[in-house]
């Protein structure tokens, strides 16, 4: 399952550190996915309609639309993230703690 990563087989044998490690190449490959940044231009399309042309009058109703683009965004980082973590633990096999800290920048 995406959403549990501890239970992922790409964490196998690997320590705190290193899941950390994984996870961060695993988010820096996904950045680069377009996909990644729609939830944020479909939410920015809808506060635009909203303030230009009242698409969603009452306030409650644009706080669940909101609601639900946020929801929909965290699933869809969770998906891209599950998707690039076989490749983030393959270089963190190949290259190791130091080199991965190196590729994400921390």
């Amino acid at each position: 399952m995406p959403f549990y990563f501890s239970r992922r087989s790409e964490f196998a044998g690997l320590d705190r550190a290193a899941r950390r490690d994984v996870r961060r190449i695993a988010w820096h490959f996904a950045q680069r996915h377009w996909t990644l940044h729609a939830p944020a231009f479909a939410w920015i399309v809808f506060v635009m309609l909203h303030t230009r042309y009242h698409v969603v009058p009452e306030r409650r109703d644009y706080l669940l639309v909101t609601l639900a683009i946020f929801v929909l965004a965290v699933i869809n980082i969770r998906l891209h993230m599950s998707r690039y973590l076989k490749p983030a633990r393959a270089m963190f096999d190949v290259l190791g703690s130091a080199a991965a800290r190196v590729i994400t920048g921390r």
